[in-house]
C-alpha cells in the first residue's frame, strides 16, 4: 500500500523532463490526473473541490470537517487514487500548522435527488464504489419546480475568478458568468465523456438570452488569496468574488438547468483548488452544497 500511494501521488517523468510527452502523460495516472499537457490550459482537469461548506476558518483537535472532490466522465474510474491520495495528504499535513486528519467515511453524493451511498466507512476500510451520477436530465427536473417569479439568488460560496478578454472581471456579470460556465461544462462533456460539439448557433442562442439578464442586486466584495506553489517556486493568485447577487430574466426556463448542473462543475479559474462553488437559493433540493 506505502509503495502504490507513492506510485500514484508522483511522477518521475515530471522530475526528469519539463513536461512529459503526450503518450506518457495519456498512460499515466498521475499526469492523466493533474492534466499534464504539452498544450497547458487545453485540457480541464478530470476533478475540482470543493472545501468545508460554509468555510471554516480553524479546527479544533478532533473536530470533523467535510471537503467534497467532484469527478467527471471517465474521471470517476481513478476514484481510488483520489482516496490514496487524501490519505496520504491527511498523513503529511494541510495549513499553516501543518494539521493531520484521518478519513472517517467516504459518502457518494447526488445533491439533486437528495440522496446518497456509503462507499467506506471507519469500521470497514474497504472502498464499495457505486454509480450515482449527475444528469442533464436531474438538472431539468429540479428546473421544472423552480417559481422564483423571474428572479434568481445566487450565492458565491468560494472566490469566483472569471476572466473577459484577458482582464479580471471584479463583479458578478451574469453574461461573463454564464459564457464561462458553459465553456466549462462544453469541454468537461467532451473531452471527459465523449459528447459531441455544441453547434454554434445553439451556442449563440444562450449567449443572447444570458445577456438578457439583469443584475438586480449585489453584495458580493473581492478578497484575495494566493496559493503557495512548489513546483513554480512562486505563489498564485486565487482571489476572486465572494457574495450573493440577484438577477432577473424572462427566460429562466432555457437558462436555469445549465445553472443547476454548472454548481457541481463551478466556474472560473482554480476550481481544482476550490474557487468558483456557486449555489442556487430557492431550489426544491434545499441546496446544493449546504442548506439554503
Amino acid at each position: 500500500m506505502r509503495w502504490l500511494r507513492c506510485c500514484c501521488a508522483v511522477c518521475a517523468e515530471t522530475y526528469r523532463n519539463q513536461k512529459p510527452t503526450p503518450e506518457h502523460a495519456a498512460e499515466c495516472p498521475a499526469c492523466w490526473l493533474l492534466a499534464y499537457e504539452t498544450d497547458p490550459g487545453s485540457v480541464r482537469r478530470v476533478y475540482s473541490l470543493v472545501g468545508p461548506q460554509p468555510p471554516i476558518l480553524s479546527l479544533e483537535v478532533g473536530q470533523e470537517f467535510h471537503f467534497t472532490i467532484t469527478l467527471f466522465g471517465e474521471g470517476y474510474r481513478y476514484l481510488p487514487y483520489f482516496i490514496l491520495a487524501a490519505e496520504a495528504m491527511g498523513e503529511v499535513g494541510v495549513g499553516p500548522g501543518r494539521g493531520k486528519f484521518e478519513i472517517n467515511a467516504i459518502h457518494l453524493v447526488h445533491p439533486l435527488k437528495n440522496e446518497s451511498a456509503l462507499i467506506l466507512s471507519a469500521a470497514d476500510r474497504v472502498v464499495r464504489p457505486q454509480n450515482l451520477p449527475i444528469t442533464w436530465q436531474d438538472a431539468q427536473q429540479v428546473a421544472a419546480a423552480f417559481s422564483g417569479e423571474g428572479q434568481l439568488r445566487l450565492n458565491f460560496l468560494s472566490p469566483t475568478r472569471l476572466i473577459e478578454a484577458e482582464k479580471l472581471v471584479k463583479a458578478p456579470d451574469f453574461g461573463v458568468f454564464f459564457r464561462r460556465l458553459l465553456e466549462r461544462i462544453d469541454q468537461l462533456a467532451s473531452q471527459h465523456n465523449g459528447a459531441p460539439r455544441r453547434s454554434e448557433a445553439e451556442i449563440a442562442q444562450l449567449y443572447a438570452l444570458a445577456d438578457q439578464v439583469r443584475l438586480v442586486e449585489t453584495n458580493t466584495h473581492w478578497v484575495d488569496v494566493w496559493a503557495p506553489s512548489s513546483r513554480r517556486g512562486q505563489r498564485t493568485p486565487m482571489g476572486g468574488f465572494v457574495g450573493q447577487a440577484v438577477y432577473r430574466s424572462r427566460h429562466w426556463d432555457a437558462l436555469l438547468p445549465w445553472l443547476i448542473l454548472g454548481q457541481g462543475v463551478q466556474v472560473g479559474k482554480l476550481t481544482a483548488k476550490g474557487n468558483g462553488v456557486f449555489q442556487i437559493e430557492g431550489l426544491s433540493n434545499g441546496g446544493y452544497w449546504c442548506s439554503a
